[in-house]
């Protein structure tokens, strides 16, 4: 069923909680890392799928177990791919800033998370009319996020100090590598469909079976960032910082961290199905780029931009421009597919 409108609604709700998703962790007092990711990949990806599960997916165990332990487990590594990026993008906004670190991440995320399964699921439209509009406005929205991109390193410039250099390469190292495995949250989804179909075979409901390919993404991903971040605060000492003073505030922190990105995730593999074959090419890239815009506008509220120069400001406006103008091409090229 291809409802387009209802379908990019749930990617833009989805890409609204995307771009807030590093407010808490900016927001924290005592955390680290390590302590904050460990409450919010407990909620995100065990307490939330298991409980939303229970009440909309009586039967995803069987739909899971039919589906042969060869999806499962294509699932559960690009998960644990995930999760390394997931690891590296709280580094990566970090070391970089939240604008420019999230421009860079998302910028391969969307060139690799958008063409991927375009090729791999729906090469028959790639050179049609609407698969051209497609691929042109994934390319816009890779321009858009290296604007952006260049517009924080600008300025990161003009705020410079001794060894800055170094620490942007750094930033940008880090960036890459995580967009690069980012997409693998993406890719597991849109490659282990045959679970979210197995469950509608068995009753579910075509909307919120697309939860039971996210189950095992999900699994692989927790394994990797408990056993990172468990081993992290053993080693720098850091799980003392779970107690204390602002302790407790900084648990809601990660709980809250936990919602947000279950939120960006959930409606966005709905919307997706209802976009059609194309939903796992499109909705990703329009996720990103929204999610990208709704991050320099929590940019902006906290003061990450106050103060930069002007040269910098333009570029940033520039490339959220491109960014809306590919939206509106990839809108338009999903119609025209399912025209």
């Amino acid at each position: 069923m291809h409802r387009p409108i209802l379908g990019f609604a749930l990617v833009f709700v989805a890409a609204i909680a995307g771009g807030a998703l590093a407010v808490p962790l900016k927001k924290r007092r005592q955390f680290e890392l390590e302590n904050i990711y460990i409450p919010s990949t407990l909620v995100m990806m065990i307490v939330l799928p298991l409980l939303m599960a229970a009440w909309v997916l009586p039967h995803w165990r069987e739909a899971i177990g039919t589906s042969g332990s060869g999806t499962l487990w294509t699932g559960a590594a690009y998960g644990f791919g995930w999760g390394i990026g997931a690891i590296l993008f709280g580094y990566g906004v970090t070391l970089a800033g939240m604008s420019v670190g999230f421009a860079i991440i998302m910028g391969i995320n969307t060139a690799v998370g958008s063409i991927l399964p375009f090729v791999v699921k729906s090469r028959a439209e790639l050179l049609t009319p609407g698969g051209l509009v497609i691929l042109a406005g994934i390319a816009g929205c890779v321009v858009g996020v290296a604007i952006c991109g260049k517009a924080g390193a600008l300025r990161e410039r003009e705020a410079g100090s001794s060894g800055q250099p170094r620490r942007f390469g750094l930033a940008l190292l880090v960036c890459a590598a995580s967009g690069v495995l980012s997409s693998c949250a993406n890719l597991g989804f849109a490659f282990t469909s045959r679970l979210g179909d197995e469950a509608v075979k068995l009753g579910a409901s075509p909307v919120f079976s697309t939860l039971t390919s996210w189950m095992p993404v999900f699994w692989g991903a927790a394994v990797s960032l408990l056993l990172w971040f468990g081993i992290l605060q053993i080693r720098r000492g850091t799980w003392r910082k779970n107690v204390g003073p602002d302790a407790a505030h900084d648990w809601w922190m990660g709980i809250l961290m936990g919602v947000i990105w279950f939120v960006a995730t959930i409606p966005y593999g709905m919307g997706a199905h209802f976009l059609g074959q194309l939903g796992t090419s499109v909705g990703w890239a329009v996720n990103i780029a929204s999610s990208l815009i709704v991050a320099n506008v929590f940019g902006f509220m906290t003061r990450e931009w106050t103060g930069a120069p002007t040269r910098a400001l333009r570029f940033l406006y520039s490339g959220l421009a491109i960014l809306i103008a590919a939206i509106a091409m990839l809108a338009v090229g999903s119609s025209m597919t399912l025209s």
